[in-house]
C-alpha cells in the first residue's frame, strides 16, 4: 500500500558559507513557507533552528493554492569590495535571506582583470564567494548611473564560459539600460564577482546579488508566457536539504526566470495536476521575498483535490528586477518520472 502521508526529520545544510538548520513533519496538501531556522555567521557556526511551520500570510485555496503577499524584507547588506581580484571581499551569505547587497565602488580603483564580454573596462572591484551545492547565482547593478560591466570569475580570477541557455556570466547591457544582470548555475566551488565599467567608466553601485538552490536534474529557462513544461526526472535531489517542509526527497527539474527593473507585479500559478503519474511536488524559490519568507522557499503536496497526489502553487512575484526557481520534485526517493506542468500567469 503507498503511504500518501509522511513524517521525517532530516538534518539539512544550505547552500552558502552561512547555513541555516531546522527540523519539522509534514502536513499533506499544505503550501508552505521557509524556516525559522537560526542563520549563521561567515565561518559556519550554526544558530539552534526552530520548527517550520505554515506561513501566516498564505492563504490557502483551490487546489491547494497559496498566494504569498509578503514582499520580503532588507537583504543582508556588505560593504565595498577589493581593488584586486585576489584579495576579493567575502560576500556574507545567510541561509534564511538569499539576498545580499554589496555597496560597491570602482570610484579610485585600478584596473585588474579583463572582463570578457567588452573592451575597455576601466577600473574594477571584487567579491567572493563559495557554494557547497549546485546553485542559481544572480546579480544586477540596476538603479547606477554609470554604465556598468558585472562578470563572473573562477577561484583563480579566470573568467567562466556560460554555464547553461538564456544565463550570462558577463554582462555590459541590460534590460535596455547601462546597467548589468548576470544569472549562472554554478557547481559547488568558490568564485568571484568583478564589478567594472565600460569606456573606463566608474563610479558607486550597489550590486544586488541573489542566489537559490539548483535541482539535480535539467534547467530550463522558464518563459515569461503562460506554456506547459514537460519532463523526466530521476535520482536523489538537492532540494530535499533546503527544508522538510514537503518532504521532497527525489530529483528535480529546475526552471529559472529573471526579471527587469520594468517588470509589474503579477502572480505566477504551476501545477502538476495533470499529466504526471509519480507523486508530485511542486517548489518555488523567489529570493526577493526573503527574509519575510524565510529561505524563499515555497511548496506544495496533494494540492489538486480528488484525492490527486499531485502539487499546485501560486506566488505572487514583487515588482522590478530579480531571480526566481520554480522546480518539480517528487515526494519519496521513488518518486520521478515523466510529467507535464502548467504554467500560467496573472495579470
Amino acid at each position: 500500500m503507498r503511504l500518501t502521508h509522511r513524517q521525517v526529520t532530516r538534518g539539512f545544510m544550505l547552500a552558502m558559507i552561512a547555513v541555516a538548520c531546522a527540523h519539522c513533519g509534514s502536513t499533506k496538501g499544505a503550501v508552505r513557507g521557509g524556516s525559522d531556522a537560526g542563520d549563521t555567521d561567515a565561518q559556519g557556526a550554526a544558530a539552534d533552528g526552530g520548527d517550520i511551520g505554515t506561513d501566516p500570510e498564505a492563504s490557502t485555496g483551490p487546489e491547494g493554492d497559496a498566494s504569498v503577499v509578503d514582499s520580503g524584507g532588507d537583504a543582508t547588506s556588505a560593504g565595498t569590495g577589493s581593488d584586486t581580484c585576489a584579495t576579493a571581499t567575502v560576500i556574507p551569505l545567510v541561509g534564511k535571506n538569499p539576498r545580499v547587497d554589496l555597496a560597491a565602488t570602482t570610484s579610485g580603483a585600478a584596473h585588474d582583470v579583463d572582463a570578457p564580454c567588452t573592451a575597455d573596462q576601466g577600473p574594477d572591484t571584487f567579491y567572493k564567494f563559495t557554494v557547497s551545492k549546485p546553485v542559481f547565482v544572480y546579480a544586477d547593478t540596476f538603479g547606477a548611473t554609470w554604465n556598468t560591466v558585472l562578470f563572473l570569475l573562477s577561484d583563480t580570477c579566470q573568467p567562466l564560459t556560460t554555464t547553461m541557455t538564456g544565463g550570462a556570466v558577463c554582462s555590459d547591457d541590460s534590460c535596455g539600460t547601462s546597467q548589468s544582470q548576470i544569472v549562472a548555475r554554478l557547481e559547488p566551488g568558490s568564485y568571484r564577482l568583478g564589478l567594472g565599467g565600460r569606456g573606463g567608466a566608474s563610479g558607486d553601485a550597489v550590486i544586488h546579488f541573489e542566489w537559490a538552490i539548483a535541482g539535480s536534474g535539467t534547467t530550463t529557462q522558464l518563459p515569461p508566457t503562460d506554456s506547459v513544461q514537460m519532463g523526466t526526472t530521476t535520482g536523489e535531489g538537492n532540494l530535499s536539504t533546503l527544508s522538510n517542509d514537503c518532504v521532497a526527497a527525489a530529483g528535480e527539474n529546475s526552471y529559472w526566470w529573471a526579471r527587469c527593473p520594468s517588470d509589474p507585479a503579477r502572480t505566477i500559478h504551476a501545477s502538476t495536476c495533470t499529466g504526471t503519474s509519480f507523486e508530485s511536488v511542486v517548489e518555488m524559490q523567489v529570493p526577493k521575498l526573503a527574509p519575510g519568507i524565510e529561505s524563499a522557499y515555497r511548496c506544495n503536496i496533494d494540492g489538486c483535490g480528488g484525492g490527486s497526489l499531485q502539487g499546485a502553487l501560486g506566488t505572487n512575484l514583487p515588482a522590478g528586477a530579480g531571480l526566481g526557481v520554480l522546480s518539480v520534485d517528487g515526494q519519496s526517493g521513488n518518486d520521478f518520472g515523466p510529467y507535464s506542468m502548467t504554467v500560467t500567469y496573472t495579470p
